[in-house]
């Protein structure tokens, strides 16, 4: 109800994990052996090493692993009992929706959880339009795995994050999405999902992108192990167009994520607090979280009149807005460089007229 209505409380963050992982962790479960006997069907192909699901599945039918391999429409389900709406998927098909479970229920592993403030939600988007191009280690994350909330007038949205080794998980959902994702999951409806088999998944969009090393000053890099945007048809239902498949692609999710990661970091704009939450409803399953994290935006006074070293080189005649963005600052102490956001600022000398564009945006 509170998702359906936006009025979703900090406090009530640890229902909204219950319910994230009531949702995802049977059925990532279920398409785990599916998953994994896709994976070692790959390998067995390309060296012939036989994985342990592999092996269980040869016992199981009676038939050696190469007949496993050159039939698995007949014995795995594959290509022929999946798919979307009417068309025949491959194999890889599996392994999306694999990863956009795995990401969901192991978004709610380790209990993180964050609530953004609309100015705070504002700042983090502005944030995404850029990149930051620095790089991003497991230890820059917020944590290894979490979910935020991300409140804004024309609709909240919720973020999650999940990481495996070096491989990040993100996936990036308005709320009306994230309802008909945690109430309707696993209901049999026209045109609805991902066929495997006698049932129909809708997994979150996920993108998948491999962290940084300690070393490298290279940001994360995108993966298209999980990454995809189904398209949806004309007459697709309502839900499509306005609740999980928004049309974000990979880039665009991981670029909220990472500018989520930066900003959090960036103390002279965020203040972060905790706040207790009620008992979790599945302390037998998971563990109780204590507190949330509450980001909101700490706002500056008075407007900057110069550059960022206050002494320009250059005399100007008139003012102008300069529009908020990253700055790579260099610590030779590790070797790296950490993102730096410049708020949007009057520059130019003080009294001066204020020019400004010619561009008008209607809102």
């Amino acid at each position: 109800m509170a998702l359906s209505t936006g009025q979703l409380k900090p406090a009530q963050m640890p229902l909204l994990l219950d319910a994230f992982d009531e949702a995802a962790t049977p059925v990532m479960k279920h398409l785990e052996p599916f998953a994994f006997s896709v994976w070692e069907l790959r390998s067995f192909r390309a060296s012939g090493v036989v994985g342990p699901t592999l092996n269980g599945l040869s016992k199981f039918y009676g038939q050696p692993v190469e007949v496993l391999s050159a039939n698995p429409e007949r014995y795995l389900g594959f290509k022929g009992a999946l798919a979307l709406s009417d068309e025949a998927v491959d194999e890889q098909e599996i392994i999306v929706i694999y990863c956009g479970y795995r990401c969901t229920s192991g978004a709610t592993l380790d209990r993180h959880a964050y609530f953004a403030s609309e100015e705070m939600t504002a700042l983090i988007l502005a944030g995404s339009e850029g990149s930051a191009e620095v790089g991003v280690t497991i230890a820059d994350l917020p944590s290894p795995s979490g979910v935020a909330y991300l409140t804004q007038s024309e609709g909240d949205l919720v973020l999650l994050w999940n990481t495996v080794d070096d491989l990040l998980s993100v996936q990036l959902v308005p709320t009306t999405g994230a309802q008909d994702f945690i109430v309707n999951q696993g209901e049999i409806r026209e045109g609805w999902g991902y066929r495997f088999g006698d049932y129909k998944y809708l997994p979150i969009p996920t993108a998948e992108a491999e962290l940084s090393s300690p070393e490298s000053d290279s940001p994360p890099s995108l993966q298209n192990i999980g990454g995809y945007t189904p398209g949806m048809p004309d007459d697709a239902p309502d839900w499509s167009r306005k609740g999980i498949y928004q049309g974000w692609s990979s880039e665009q999710i991981l670029a909220v994520f990472l500018s989520f990661t930066h900003m959090l970091r960036q103390g002279a704009l965020v203040d972060s607090s905790t706040i207790r939450t009620a008992k979790s409803s599945l302390s037998g399953r998971r563990r109780q979280p204590g507190l949330v994290t509450y980001l909101s935006y700490r706002s500056r006074s008075g407007a900057r009149a110069t550059g960022d070293d206050g002494a320009p080189s250059r005399v100007y005649s008139h003012r102008w807005t300069v529009r908020g963005h990253w700055k790579r600052q260099w610590y030779p102490s590790e070797q790296r460089h950490h993102p730096i956001w410049i708020s949007t600022y009057i520059a130019g000398p003080e009294g001066a007229p204020i020019k400004t564009s010619d561009k008008v945006t209607l809102l």
